[in-house]
């Protein structure tokens, strides 16, 4: 009955400070908000703006406030008429009809409540941005983003975004809103050894992007029509971006077909013909200095770099014979990582061969699995169909050292071929009689153990079991041949 009661006089409360802010001609200050066209003025009072906004605290005090016949004039140029009204509401009545704001409309008060120090305010509409998740992620997430980024008390947006990008960094690039992305914020992207996006992917949205912050609309869509002049705009928009383009991880193919055309846009510097006249360009070494992606938060390209050498058993020759992270000739496409999809069972990767990585709890390192053939259940050692085996020879399993101590990483290759892998619908693939086995579905918390039985060497010097923290699984593709000068 209390609450009911105290409800009804709340509601009065706000009703006659909704009427004052509206009605009442007793005013002493005046607010301009927004700029040229897109300008109005709002009436309001002294001493409700001072103690709802330490901003205007401020703002309104004898140092900074212009005072005109006896009324504060203040100019507010950077928040639109639409927003300062949504702003001022909240201010005498403390009340936001947040339903009917659409997205972009909430960010720009979120970023007026930011500016004005309404921490209440900002704190809310937060929370609503978060509940309408599935609405803006991966179509608006450039504006999430913006936010978390520009606005500082918007520190669980930058949390939420952080955490999305650190599973899915290509988000950005992805959203429907990309080109909205700052310009140093692409190149960041750019830079990052983690994109889920191929190189082909990332230059055709590079093209959008640049096409987006002309002045104008390029309307022709075959690139070899457009103007000169569209032309050079868009050479000078891309221009700090191309050395970020790891060009020489794109096939000859996709080059000569998707790049090849925007040749008036591209540094000359960047490929030569192919030689003796083939249909096939040749990427400079000043635009080769990049090495490969891979979409990891377990391992680096240079993990990646040695994981391919084994599979090519490079490490039957020193070292220096192995591949660097620029001359990978796989690539590593992720399946399954268990933070972002939950468990791996062997019916989700039926086709390629494959990687596994597993990061044990409370250790730095990282223990892995090759299976040269498909999870499909007629691909696996345990299997009595018959079926070609022959490609089980070249199983290993490993574990990548990342402690400071200096502990060499280790490589095991399967002694026996048929003991090579183990898969059923009741457990994920197992890597010999024990040597890397999880007790069930690779999934995170899961028991896993390592015991020497099936393969050369141990990879722990303990075969009690651990909780696996994190696991990925990688298809395995052979890349097509390009040549570099």
């Amino acid at each position: 009955m209390t609450s009911k009661i105290n409800s009804r006089l709340f509601q009065e409360l706000t009703n006659d400070l909704i009427n004052l802010l509206e009605n009442d001609d007793e005013h002493d200050v005046i607010i301009e908000a927004g700029e040229g066209a897109n300008t109005k003025k709002f009436k309001a009072h002294y001493y409700i703006l001072r103690m709802r906004s330490p901003y205007f605290r401020q703002a309104l005090s004898s140092r900074w406030a212009n005072k005109e016949s006896g009324k504060y004039i203040f100019k507010k140029p950077n928040i639109t008429p639409e927003t300062f009204d949504i702003i001022l509401r909240y201010i005498y009545a403390s009340t936001i009809d947040v339903e009917k704001l659409n997205e972009v409309q909430i960010v720009n008060a979120l970023g007026a409540a930011d500016e004005l120090c309404l921490t209440v305010l900002v704190e809310v509409l937060q929370g609503e941005l978060l509940e309408r998740k599935h609405l803006w992620m991966g179509k608006q997430s450039v504006l999430i983003y913006n936010a978390g980024q520009k606005y500082p008390t918007c520190t669980t947006l930058a949390e939420t975004m952080e955490e999305q990008l650190y599973q899915e960094p290509e988000l950005l690039l992805k959203s429907d809103d990309f080109t909205s992305l700052e310009e140093d914020t692409v190149i960041w992207l750019l830079q990052r050894d983690d994109l889920g996006m191929g190189e082909l992917e990332l230059w055709k949205r590079i093209v959008q992007w640049g096409i987006g912050q002309l002045q104008t609309a390029i309307m022709i869509p075959e690139v070899v029509r457009w103007p000169d002049e569209d032309c050079v705009g868009l050479e000078v928009v891309l221009r700090p971006l191309i050395p970020y383009i790891r060009w020489s991880n794109m096939s000859p193919v996709d080059f000569e077909r998707q790049v090849h055309s925007y040749k008036r846009v591209l540094p000359k510097e960047l490929y030569l013909p192919g030689i003796k006249g083939k249909s096939m360009y040749v990427i400079t070494k000043e635009y080769t200095h990049y090495h490969a992606r891979i979409q990891s938060v377990l391992i680096k390209p240079s993990h990646a770099a040695k994981i391919a050498s084994w599979i090519d058993r490079l490490d039957s020759n020193d070292q220096t014979s192995f591949y660097t992270p620029s001359t990978i000739p796989y690539y590593f496409k992720l399946v399954v990582r268990g933070s972002r999809d939950q468990e791996f069972r062997q019916t989700t990767l039926e086709d390629n061969q494959a990687i596994v990585l597993i990061k044990p709890a409370n250790s730095n390192e990282i223990l892995g699995g090759y299976n040269p053939l498909t999870w499909s259940k007629k691909s696996i050692s345990s299997n009595k169909d018959q079926q070609d085996n022959s490609p089980l020879k070249d199983s290993f399993i490993f574990s990548l050292r990342k402690d400071p101590d200096g502990n060499e990483d280790i490589l095991s290759r399967v002694i026996d071929p048929k003991d090579s892998i183990y898969c059923n619908v009741y457990c994920s693939p197992v890597f010999g009689k024990g040597d890397l086995f999880p007790k069930g579905h690779f999934e995170i918390g899961q028991p896993c153990g390592c015991k020497q039985t099936s393969y050369e060497k141990p990879l722990r010097s303990s075969a009690e079991q651990f909780s696996i923290e994190e696991f990925e699984v990688f298809r395995v593709i052979k890349k097509l041949e390009r040549h570099n000068v």
